[in-house]
């Protein structure tokens, strides 16, 4: 028969063991740290490669995850292969300066290019007018200083403008546009404020001039521009303008 002592030791030695094995597993599988996962380049294996990772992070880190994913989808910045892996860490700290400095849009969403209808409504949130100039008939074919003033119903105020502006009068048959470099409003257009855009333009057909001179009846449209409010936000009319 087995003795007290060896039945002691045998329990001792099997009570040991199961310890042990219960411990290993985690000595062996240490938690990893989520924040260190790399975003794949593909946007499309996101949800798929990330899925379990976003759900270990702290809830504000998975807001702020989520913005810069938006962001990011938002530029068509992360397409496969289309720029360097970076970690999630990387990506809240880049998220978190970006909106230190941009507060009032966090995404970047820009507002769409407007046409038709809608061009027409943000037409009468933003009108633009010709200020009457004084001119000699010997300025003809002379560079002539255009002035024209920007008007401000909106919300935000404008930063900065550049496009084609178009200009139609019923003595014109065919109307005549002027292209404007970019513009920054220092200080900005507030809301229900205007500011002046300044151009010079050659102007070759007397009928034009005289148009110029005395503007009543005269509209002045944004062909195509870009607007750039406050608070990042871009208004487009017509086609995209090159950058």
């Amino acid at each position: 028969m087995m003795s007290l002592q060896n039945r002691f030791n045998k329990t001792l030695c099997l009570s040991i063991t199961v310890a042990m094995l219960a411990i290993a597993p985690g000595c062996s599988s240490p938690q990893t740290d989520p924040s260190k996962t790399t975003i794949p380049t593909d946007s499309d294996q996101w949800q798929k490669k990330l899925g379990q990772t976003f759900e270990q992070l702290p809830a504000a880190d998975q807001q702020v995850l989520s913005r810069y994913m938006l962001r990011m989808k938002l530029s068509e910045a992360y397409e496969s292969g289309a720029m360097p892996r970076t970690t999630i860490e990387q990506a809240l700290i880049q998220q978190r300066e970006y909106e230190r400095l941009h507060p009032n849009n966090p995404t970047g969403k820009k507002s769409p290019i407007v046409t038709g209808q809608a061009a027409n409504a943000t037409a009468q949130k933003y009108p633009i007018a010709l200020l009457p100039i004084k001119t000699s008939d010997s300025d003809s074919l002379n560079q002539v200083k255009m002035q024209f003033m920007l008007s401000n119903h909106g919300d935000v105020a404008i930063q900065s403008f550049k496009g084609v502006l178009s200009m139609k009068d019923a003595n014109l048959t065919q109307g005549k546009s002027f292209n404007v470099p970019l513009i920054q409003f220092d200080p900005a257009i507030e809301p229900e404020q205007s500011g002046k855009i300044i151009i010079e333009s050659s102007i070759e057909d007397i009928n034009v001039m005289r148009a110029i001179k005395n503007p009543n009846g005269m509209t002045i449209e944004i062909e195509e521009g870009k607007l750039i409010l406050a608070d990042d936000q871009t208004i487009e009319f017509g086609s995209s303008l090159a950058k």
